[in-house]
């Protein structure tokens, strides 16, 4: 058993300018590829680095950034969740029906806005459903989180489908749309959204017991059941974090599209997720929202630059995911050396 069970804290690097604020290597690789990016694409084309771009940016990036949360902390405590986006699916296929068979023609703006409240809870509820489920074929029957995540996803895609028939919900109230189209003081609502609850993660991982408990059960869980820490209830709690985390990407992805449907993401959100986790260099035990956050704008970056580059090329959308790949290469090397240089220093 490890002698020192209680998860070790990442190299911070201190520089100049910042000494108050402690930024490990993997942060400072990140800010730089993003920084060389923003430079490249702002030169490149004239419309990238405007305001119009900008704000479409910030619609965009929260449905992945919240989903990409909802992965992460199940990668903290050495799992995964490859059914956050059929989750987010469902309870936005579930939640789209709730509206748009229950809400009356002639209902009043307030009672509009009340059924609008009770969707958004079914929506959350689903996700908790969701989460239950993966936490007792995880936690408690003991099947591996890449086995249960896999036939959660696809029976989660199945009630979606069969709920819809294949088809796509649409006919929810115009007032729906303001969840997704809303800002404050020039901020979409979906950025604000993403942001506070990017805040709320790092807290509960960095700050809490709770926290402390999933860090520790995700770099030893031996040692972490001999310390007294319940390790299937800890995997039950995460998979409905991660439930709800996906449900609410549920919730920002119907208000903005005013539809719902079963295959929305699938050929490419789960991967984006476990891309941007593995940028952000999230371990069993080890994880920063930070990087989270930044790995999200750079995947952004790279995906808005590319189609305003290549528009009406040929094979523009297979360049952008070459270009993930060769991103990914690149920080796998780097951290490569970076391992290296420590190991030669201590």
């Amino acid at each position: 058993m490890d002698k020192n069970p209680v998860p070790s804290t990442p190299q911070k690097t201190r520089f100049g300018w910042a000494k108050k604020i402690p930024l490990d290597s993997q942060t400072l690789l990140l800010l730089g590829v993003f920084i060389v990016l923003f430079i490249f694409f702002s030169v490149a084309n004239d419309r990238f680095f405007t305001v119009r771009s900008v704000r479409s940016m910030s619609y965009q990036l929260p449905e992945i950034g919240v989903l990409s949360l909802a992965m992460m902390i199940t990668i903290l405590v050495g799992g995964i969740n490859l059914s956050v986006n059929a989750t987010s699916n469902m309870a936005a296929v579930i939640a789209g029906f709730f509206m748009v068979k229950l809400i009356p023609a002639d209902a009043s703006s307030q009672v509009v806005g009340l059924y609008m409240a009770l969707a958004i809870l079914v929506a959350l509820l689903i996700g908790v459903l969701c989460g239950v489920l993966n936490g007792i074929l995880v936690g408690y029957i003991g099947v591996p989180p890449i086995l249960a995540t896999l036939a959660t996803f696809t029976l989660y895609t199945g009630i979606s489908t069969g709920l819809t028939g294949g088809k796509t919900v649409t006919g929810f109230p115009d007032q729906f749309a303001k969840i997704g189209s809303t800002t404050v003081l020039g901020v979409p609502l979906p950025f604000i959204i993403f942001v506070l609850l990017a805040l709320a993660i790092s807290i509960l991982i960095q700050r809490t017991t709770f926290g402390f408990k999933a860090r520790m059960m995700g770099s030893n869980p031996v040692a972490a059941t001999f310390s007294g820490i319940d390790n299937p209830s800890m995997i039950m709690k995460i998979f409905i974090i991660s439930g709800v985390l996906s449900a609410v990407t549920g919730i920002l992805t119907m208000s903005r599209t005013m539809s719902a449907a079963y295959e929305y993401g699938t050929t490419t959100f789960v991967l984006l997720t476990i891309l941007i986790s593995v940028l952000a260099n999230i371990l069993p035990g080890f994880g920063s929202v930070l990087n989270i956050f930044v790995a999200v704008l750079i995947l952004q970056i790279i995906s808005t630059g590319f189609n305003m580059l290549l528009t009406g090329v040929s094979g523009g959308t297979f360049f952008k995911d070459f270009s993930w790949g060769v991103l990914m290469i690149l920080i796998f090397i780097t951290n490569y050396f970076i391992r290296r240089r420590r190991q030669t220093e201590s």
